[in-house]
């Protein structure tokens, strides 16, 4: 028979009806087209009331509901899983976990981590204190600063902690240099890496090294156009690590190669590090294979160079030498590591401290007449003037203004450890398997031992106990893992420093502080644009002013006329520079503006 399509809608207020679809129904029709069934149980009765709503209907909106509650429910139970696993430490430690959040399930505090910069720790620090907890990049982390915590953190290497690395970064820079090695291995190649940065090293590199910054200065002389400084800082210092570490002339072609790979190579290592086709990773592999070839040449020369009696000043050759020296042949693969190595690590840092001290000597007209003061007490004024490192190691003053900028604007923020075991730091546990971030530019800005920590005074070095301060300043790390090439970082800096005070002025092109960014070193979002000029250039515009008008004031840029009443500029708790010379009308210099 017929088959009912629908069920009834219920139209009375009170209805019933028995539901065609239960068991034992069977409907059809008779002669007549009167509607029977068939003499099987009674089935279940609805009731409803005041109801429009069609059976199947209503059955669809329950299965929804049931549907959605399942997930809702499923991902409740989860939360209060990440929730409770999250705050839990080691069961057998007293001591408290420290205070924070450990943000989203999985995700943790990773997207706030990354996009907040610099902010992300400094409110932490604000609302926990020296220690909190946090989750990013897929781990439980305490993250610490201060002199003590640090030091503890740095000198319990292989004790209390060991240093861990992205797997993406160890594929790209190589496993088999000094930063990826670990106990009597790290120790054993640390010895012969401080063969190659020693004094006499230090004196040999010193001739390549202040070529390379004096040719630099010179072409940013030149140009009539505001020269990006953070891009020309990298190529600098990519020019001096390439000729003193690697013993090739810079400006070569085979110089400009090298540094267009490693430069490429390099903005491509801190991305996404999945290997997908055309991604970062994927492009940073196929330039480090590049490299690697022409390092195999290079090192080849090197070799066979020393066989030959013609031993090169370079880094590379007296790692050579010292290998050798003590029964050690280095293979092919170890050396090339190791040379990516000191290519990566004396370029990345000293280009971020490079534009770092340009940007604050441009701010700091008074620093620059005192290093112009110093270099004429010692002679070394006159740009022809020639430099040993015996003169440079004179320039007291010079090394506080190398020192101030490290001090205000350290490259690398911090560093990450993994807990070796539970161990106890500033009254908290750190539970074994968690990440350890200890914080330089954080200990740097909230240590006691600097007053106002938020301005730049060179003048504060000197009456400063270096020994006692060790940990209050670190921009080379410390511990086992300081850095071994700190000397020559500092060198450069110094050279640097030297030549612009006694060759040329410059200023801030766009007049304001640009947004600082913190990864993969600090440094300027906009590049840093500035505009140099040389002395004879000053001293022309000058005459010319002069000649002009007998009222017209003197071409002022960076030191000329410049006082102990000048702007003497700070950072702030937020970030933001400003004037701290009540003397002068109070500039607020922001990320992004002036007023």
């Amino acid at each position: 028979g017929d088959f009912l399509k629908s069920p009834p809608i219920c139209q009375n207020s009170h209805h019933s009806y028995k539901s065609p679809l239960s068991p034992g129904w069977r409907i059809g029709t008779d002669q007549s087209g009167a509607v029977h069934k068939s003499s099987f149980p009674e089935p279940q009765t609805y009731k409803f009331q005041h109801c429009r709503i069609p059976c199947s209907r209503q059955a669809m909106l329950v299965e929804v509901m049931l549907e959605a509650a399942v997930p809702l429910a499923l991902l409740l139970v989860l939360w209060k899983l990440w929730r409770s696993c999250s705050i839990q430490g080691d069961p057998t430690c007293s001591l408290p976990l420290p205070k924070g959040d450990m943000g989203l399930p999985f995700i943790g505090e990773t997207l706030a981590f990354v996009t907040q910069g610099a902010d992300f720790n400094r409110r932490r620090h604000d609302l926990y204190g020296d220690v909190f907890k946090t989750h990013i990049l897929g781990r439980p982390t305490v993250r610490v600063r201060g002199a003590d915590k640090v030091r503890k953190i740095l000198h319990g290497e292989n004790t209390l902690v060991t240093t861990i690395w992205p797997h993406s970064i160890r594929e790209v820079l190589g496993t088999q240099n000094l930063a990826m090695t670990f106990g009597d291995e790290h120790r054993f190649r640390k010895r012969i890496v401080m063969k190659a940065f020693n004094r006499d090293s230090m004196e040999s590199y010193l001739e390549s090294a202040y070529a390379v910054v004096k040719d630099t200065v010179a072409r940013w002389c030149d140009g009539r156009q505001p020269v990006l400084v953070y891009p020309a800082a990298r190529e600098m210092a990519f020019q001096s690590a390439v000729s003193s570490l690697i013993g090739v002339h810079s400006g070569s072609e085979e110089s400009q190669r090298v540094t267009v790979l490693f430069r490429d190579m390099v903005d491509n290592l801190f991305s996404l590090p999945i290997k997908i086709p055309f991604g970062g990773l994927t492009k940073a592999l196929r330039l480090r294979r590049t490299i690697d070839e022409w390092l195999e040449g290079h090192i080849q020369r090197k070799q066979e160079d020393i066989r030959s009696g013609n031993v090169g000043g370079d880094a590379l050759s007296r790692l050579l030498l010292a290998a050798r020296a003590i029964g050690q042949d280095l293979g092919n693969q170890e050396l090339q590591d190791t040379a990516v190595e000191l290519l990566f690590a004396g370029h990345a840092t000293t280009s971020s401290a490079a534009t770092s001290l340009i940007m604050h000597l441009a701010l700091q007209p008074q620093v620059v007449q005192k290093v112009r003061q110093e270099l004429e007490e010692h002679e070394l004024l006159q740009a022809d003037q020639p430099l040993s490192l015996e003169q440079v190691g004179r320039l007291t003053y010079v090394g506080q203004v190398v020192k101030e900028v490290l001090r205000i604007c350290p490259p690398v923020g911090g560093g990450f450890r993994k807990a070796l075991k539970t161990f106890e730091i500033g009254g908290f546990q750190v539970p074994e398997g968690w990440a350890v971030m200890y914080s330089i530019r954080d200990t740097h800005n909230s240590s006691q031992v600097f007053s106002s920590p938020e301005q730049f005074c060179p003048d504060r070095w000197e009456t400063a106990n270096t020994t006692a301060i060790r940990y209050d300043f670190l921009p080379f790390g410390g511990g086992p893992r300081a850095c071994v090439g700190k000397e020559f970082a500092k060198l450069q800096l110094k050279l640097l420093c030297v030549e612009l005070a006694r060759t040329c002025r410059w200023e801030l092109a766009e007049g304001k502080i640009p947004e600082i960014k913190t990864v993969p070193v600090l440094h300027p979002g906009d590049g840093l644009p500035v505009k140099f000029l040389s002395l004879d250039d000053v001293t022309e515009k000058q005459q010319e002013a002069e000649g002009s008008s007998a009222h017209a004031h003197p071409v002022l840029l960076n030191t000329d006329q410049a006082t102990e009443s000048d702007a003497c500029f700070a950072w702030d708790k937020n970030g933001n520079l400003h004037s701290t010379n009540e003397q002068n009308i109070v500039t607020i210099v922001t990320q992004g503006s002036m007023v």
